[in-house]
């Protein structure tokens, strides 16, 4: 009878839990406003402010189900925590615009990537690394700090390979103490930066682990440097892998570890799975957004080759905070239109020439650890 009792807890257990769980896209036929503030723990200040909340919802319900009504489709849309947003909080999150840096980087810190691979694998999955140099998927919340996120997962990364210690490392110093003086990439902080900027800071200083400094600009406000903590890891420089060159990048991931990246992201809040091709360089793209590149591979179900991108928007966002991007065996090309929109890191051309899905092989980075 007591391993009856424990069987049936565990099960109301379970249960609890399944439902709790936000639906995926072919469960949403029913979904209601309310389910969602139950799903994702909304609340709202007043009812003008709920009012507003739900036609956002209803709005987004409404395209999720048009898109993926297409059966050429090759992704899928979902709701997320972003599914009551404006367009304009979502656009807080891109803090990463890409910036010719020649004048400002030190390039005393900077190597070049030198291929290495006779043959490269059909598939790079860091993912599946053991032991494993990945930490959990974060979210940057309401801040602009995308450029702080995709760097520090990098650090991380690649102190892990050379030391064997995978450390969570401090965002929040990233975010608050990384200087910008040009604006390049933006404002600095909740802002936006660049990972090169992120690199070149900890040369200098260090960086602690998270959980000396936690991340509290979640909210959209930087905060003050205080990087009196302990430095858990050093860097000696960077290295950057040949512009919009896609065979160099597939070998820095299956050589070397994975990328910091710069993309296009405008049109990816509601990606929930499958193989994104929603970027268009008929009209024009705006590269605005850090993060990790960890793989490439081929859809088992329809053959489509792709690149896999760890994001910061929770794993409540994609697949599992992940999201796969179209690869092509020749890369498309284009033109990123404002380079330098809203930012002063003057002496750059007015547009940037871009390749692959999203202009993911633009501009691709990764950090020289100096393990002592």
């Amino acid at each position: 009878m007591r391993s009856q009792v424990i069987a049936l807890g565990l099960l109301a257990l379970i249960v609890v839990v399944v439902q709790a769980y936000p639906p995926k896209w072919h469960q949403l036929q029913d979904y209601t406003f309310e389910q969602y503030i139950q799903d994702f723990q909304k609340s709202y200040a007043t009812a003008a402010e709920t009012a507003k909340r739900q036609q956002l919802f209803e709005v987004r319900m409404k395209e999720i189900a048009a898109h993926n009504s297409n059966p050429v489709s090759t992704w899928k849309m979902g709701i997320n925590h972003m599914s009551d947003w404006t367009n304009e909080e979502f656009q807080r999150l891109n803090g990463g615009r890409i910036h010719q840096m020649q004048r400002f980087e030190d390039k005393s810190m900077q190597t070049t990537y030198k291929p290495k691979s006779a043959k490269l694998p059909s598939e790079v999955d860091i993912r599946n690394n053991i032991p494993s140099i990945l930490t959990a998927v974060k979210d940057q919340g309401m801040c602009g700090s995308c450029w702080a996120h995709g760097s520090t997962e990098q650090m991380e990364s690649y102190w892990a390979i050379a030391t064997g210690n995978l450390f969570v490392l401090s965002q929040q110093q990233v975010t608050a103490c990384a200087p910008n003086p040009q604006k390049c990439g933006g404002t600095g902080g909740c802002g936006g930066s660049t990972a090169e900027l992120a690199f070149e800071y900890v040369v200098n200083a260090g960086l602690t682990q998270e959980w000396q400094y936690p991340y509290t600009a979640y909210t959209g406000t930087t905060g003050t440097c205080n990087a009196q903590n302990q430095s858990w890891i050093k860097l000696s420089g960077y290295t950057k892998v040949a512009s919009n060159d896609q065979g160099a990048v597939m070998d820095a991931l299956a050589s070397t570890g994975p990328l910091a990246v710069n993309v296009d992201a405008s049109a990816w809040s509601m990606y929930e799975t499958g193989v994104f091709n929603g970027c268009d360089y008929a009209k024009n793209i705006s590269i605005d957004h850090v993060v990790q590149l960890v793989g490439y591979g081929s859809d088992k179900t329809n053959g489509q080759d792709y690149w896999i991108i760890r994001n910061s928007w929770s794993p409540f966002w994609g697949e599992n905070g992940f999201i796969r991007l179209l690869r092509t065996k020749t890369a498309e090309c284009g033109w990123d239109i404002d380079p330098q929109d809203g930012t002063g890191c003057s002496g750059g051309p007015p547009q940037l020439w871009v390749c692959g899905m999203c202009g993911v092989l633009y501009d691709t980075s990764f950090p020289l650890t100096a393990p002592s």
